[in-house]
């Protein structure tokens, strides 16, 4: 082989590496991309379940530490953390929860646009879900509500936290005589269970009338822990305020 040959392979074979460094170059930025659009996802999803029963301690920890936080609601607008925290604490007297109370949030169709430099991002999200107290059963001042959503995040370090909330409602649909709380249903399903009958067969473990799942303001514990601080959420606490059913 001359020496003009071997010349023109080993340029043949750097254009070749060329491209592909090239190529793989786009594709880890594209990776990187769709990873960051995934944990923010999560988050904002997180921060849905957090809502669900007001448990502001691990709502407050999804917002950032930076400047620029703020929920603009359409009661008015909570400036930086602190005002966060005033919101989301009734300002500030961080009372627990009434154990009836429920904001279900399921936020849906989230479009994620991530800025060039991978450290802030933009999304816009239906949010749709009911709110309503319970009293053993019976529902107050209960309404499905959508709205829709513009959040801001921030990447701190290596963490994507919430900076920033706008927020309207389209429109509100109010149910009070449409629903019911866990505690009446939970008593005709006991009730049914005593009397026997052909439609559900026997469970290979009885129900257990002391399962907290039967009353209101239960939170169903999270398999996962915080996106944010990465620590264990605060559900046992809520759940063991709970008293198990008053069967009639």
């Amino acid at each position: 082989m001359s020496d003009n040959i071997l010349e023109e392979r080993i340029q043949a074979l750097e254009s070749q590496l060329q491209q592909q460094a090239a190529h793989i170059e786009v594709l880890e930025k594209k990776l990187t991309e769709l990873d960051n659009i995934e944990v923010i996802k999560r988050l904002q999803k997180a921060y849905g379940y957090y809502v669900e029963h007001w448990m502001y301690e691990e709502i407050v920890d999804c917002f950032s530490d930076g400047p620029g936080v703020y929920l603009n609601w359409i009661e008015g607008v909570w400036k930086g953390k602190e005002g966060v925290r005033r919101y989301f604490t009734h300002g500030g007297k961080a009372t627990p929860t009434p154990s009836g109370f429920s904001h279900q949030l399921m936020p849906t169709s989230g479009l994620i646009t991530v800025a060039p430099d991978g450290s802030t991002a933009n999304g816009r999200w239906y949010g749709f879900g009911a709110i309503f107290n319970s009293d053993e059963g019976k529902v107050e001042k209960a309404e499905f509500t959508s709205g829709i959503y513009e959040v801001n995040y921030v990447k701190e370090d290596v963490t994507w936290k919430i900076r920033s909330f706008d927020w309207i409602i389209p429109y509100v649909v109010r149910i009070n005589e449409m629903c019911e709380g866990p505690e009446i249903r939970s008593r005709r399903i006991i009730k049914g269970a005593g009397e026997g009958g052909t439609f559900i067969p026997d469970p290979d473990t009885p129900l257990d009338a002391n399962d907290l799942r039967y009353v209101s303001g239960y939170v169903f514990p999270f398999h996962y822990s915080h996106p944010v601080t990465g620590k264990k959420t605060s559900e046992g606490k809520r759940n063991a305020r709970l008293k198990p059913l008053k069967l009639e």
